[in-house]
């Protein structure tokens, strides 16, 4: 074989790669996956190292690094065999790290992706045998199904090495750069774009943020909260459930999910992103690599739906969300960005929802707990509002919840979980069957502020049938903190949202949305008005869309322009329009922050690039390093 092959990443690979590269150095290792593998007696070290290397030479995964440097788009490449990245702990007081803390080390070092391979691996011994192996793999490189087939391979490998009998293992039927390859076919780019065109779809029926009546900080912002439930009584509830209605006990889950969230939110579409499989869609079932992402999913319970009906709905959903899971991440993330642009504030979908199985293991509880744990600190860089996952035990359900706490703090996330359980119990009974407005008895939330809705409303997509006084509130605040406004009402009129301005000092509706574009993420409720009047020295009015381009003010635009036409082979930009409006892609914004770097700048997060905000606007957060 060569020393090296490459290709784009794969579509599966998307979502990890950006994620990894947008969350801070040092809490990266959130998304690492942690396994340990219990070790046959006979085996000793050498022959350790034998299997794992056996694994190194027969998947390229393990051997693939992940670069940006080789071109505009970043690389997966994969280097020659090699032996596997092991150390040892031993169990004897040697002077040398204990275990626990080699291992805690080598879950925490960040994957230098660009020169480390993806998997890494600590053998703990005693008395120079080895008892335990635990590997650390970046989700990048690895989901379940992966590390399932790789697990099996492993075992193999680990009992011909003790019998002495060669493992029989099934040829390796791809590479993750053979997948790679078939995506760039124009086969594969005329499904995506069709699946893509679904995913549109989704995003125009969704509001642009679900927890607009409960946010009380701005995204990202404040502390988090993590706490679980675990029940042996929810998994024969849930599966019964399941059974009599017909579904993957999945459905009744994402079900139950919608429910609760709408009963906290109080809003009529719950919108969630929920981890799925691409490997149905691409026909890929066993490649060796990561193709699992949170797809978009909106549930709509705004008629007042039964259970059943919801979890019919779930269902349906599911089955969607599989059938087009085939697509580019970051090609979504670009959908999000427009249309974010196109209703004038950022579209949050911020919700993560996740079914995962841990059988044949225990729950080892007999009576529902509830545990607080430490704050996830590592998980408030990854830009998400709340992250729920269902694990289910051989004897039991845990429930995990992990919320910002400008969404939600103690109390809701105790009844979140409480409720949500006793809403599965109730549904266990045949013949109930609850509707949304019903089943808020399980959860006793404290009522969300009164939204009063104000009529008239031309807002876009699913903003437009409501226009709250609290936006209008927040949109006239933030309107407000321009430095010419003097006074400021907004009011909702034939136009849309309509900003009527005193001014001290001449100023145009581009600089008013430039303005506020720039400055709307510290303002959740706000939206960016459809039309500005102004009176001043000079009465003038629009709604700020034909804003002439000018040039580079200051150093630090200059180098962000720079940057992004560099790195996206641009022609030409605009710098009042967002990253992804300007025709830059969302899968090279790290490179774009790797270039700045480089010239000495820093302050921009990958998150913050792929927003609504103004490229002039992101340079403002740019500081000399």
């Amino acid at each position: 074989m060569p020393a090296s092959k490459s290709a784009n990443l794969c579509w599966g690979q998307r979502y990890h790669w950006l994620r990894y590269q947008h969350v801070p150095p040092g809490s990266r290792h959130e998304a690492h996956i942690v396994d340990t593998f219990a070790l046959p007696p006979g085996l000793s070290t050498p022959r350790l190292r034998s299997a794992l290397n056996h694994l190194v030479r027969r998947h390229e995964v393990l051997r693939t690094v992940y670069r940006t440097q080789d071109g505009p788009w970043p690389r997966q490449v994969v280097q020659s065999p090699g032996p596997m990245p092991i150390c040892e702990a031993t169990t004897e007081q040697d002077g040398t790290p204990p275990p626990a803390e080699a291992i805690r080390r080598l879950t925490e070092a960040d994957f230098e992706l660009s020169t480390q391979w993806p998997a890494r691996a600590c053998v703990v011994t005693t008395a120079g045998v080895p008892v335990r192996l635990v590997m650390v793999f970046n989700h990048l490189a690895f989901d379940d199904r992966s590390l399932e087939l790789l697990r099996a391979e492993f075992e193999a490998l680990l009992g011909a090495a003790v019998s002495g009998r060669p493992a029989r293992l099934a040829p390796v039927a791809a590479h993750p750069v053979d997948q790679a390859l078939r995506e760039e076919s124009d086969e594969a780019r005329d499904a995506a774009r069709s699946a893509l065109e679904h995913w549109r779809a989704e995003l125009e029926r969704m509001p642009s943020d679900m927890f607009v009546g409960r946010r009380s900080l701005p995204a990202d912002r404040g502390p988090a909260l993590s706490a679980s439930l675990t029940s042996p009584t929810l998994l024969a509830a849930a599966r019964e459930t399941a059974a009599r209605l017909r579904v993957w006990p999945s459905a009744i889950h994402l079900a139950a999910y919608a429910v609760s969230m709408a009963a906290y939110t109080g809003e009529p579409v719950v919108t969630h992103r929920m981890y799925t499989s691409q490997r149905e869609a691409s026909g890929c079932q066993d490649l060796m690599t990561c193709m699992s992402y949170p797809t978009l999913v909106a549930a709509d319970l705004g008629d007042d739906p039964t259970f059943t009906e919801v979890v019919r709905r779930a269902a349906v959903r599911v089955e969607r969300a599989i059938a087009h899971a085939h697509v580019p991440y970051d090609e979504v993330a670009e959908l999000v960005a427009h249309e974010g642009r196109r209703r004038g504030r950022p579209v949050r979908v911020a919700g993560e929802f996740n079914f995962l199985t841990n059988a044949p293991r225990s729950c080892a509880t007999r009576r529902d707990r509830l545990t607080w744990h430490a704050e996830p600190t590592e998980w408030t860089g990854a830009g998400s509002d709340t992250y729920f996952r269902i694990y289910e035990w051989s004897d039991g359900v845990t429930l995990a919840l992990q919320a910002m706490a400008g969404v939600m703090d103690s109390d809701a996330v105790e009844r979140f979980l409480r409720g949500y359980a006793r809403l599965l119990e109730a549904h266990r009974e045949q013949g109930t069957d609850l509707r949304v407005s019903e089943a808020a008895q399980f959860f006793d939330f404290t009522p969300r502020p009164q939204l009063r809705i104000l009529r008239g409303a031309t807002g876009v997509g699913p903003d437009l049938d409501r226009c709250d006084a609290l936006a209008v509130d927040r949109t006239e605040a933030l309107v407000a903190t321009h430095p010419a406004a003097v006074d400021v009402r907004v009011d909702v009129t034939e136009r849309g949202l309509v900003a009527d301005v005193i001014a001290a000092d001449p100023v145009t509706p581009a600089d008013l949305r430039a303005h506020v574009l720039g400055a709307i993420d510290e303002y959740p409720q706000a939206r960016c008005p459809d039309w500005f009047r102004i009176r001043g020295a000079v009465e003038v009015e629009g709604d700020g869309l034909d804003a002439p381009r000018r040039a580079a003010a200051t150093e630090a635009e200059q180098a962000l322009f720079d940057a992004v036409q560099e790195v996206n082979g641009l022609p030409d930009l605009d710098p009042a329009d967002c990253y992804a409006a300007t025709g830059a892609r969302v899968l090279r914004i790290p490179r774009v922050i790797e270039v700045l770097a480089e010239q000495g700048w820093s302050g921009l997060r990958g998150g913050q690039v792929c927003g609504i905000r103004p490229l002039r606007s992101l340079a403002a957060d740019l500081v000399r390093s």
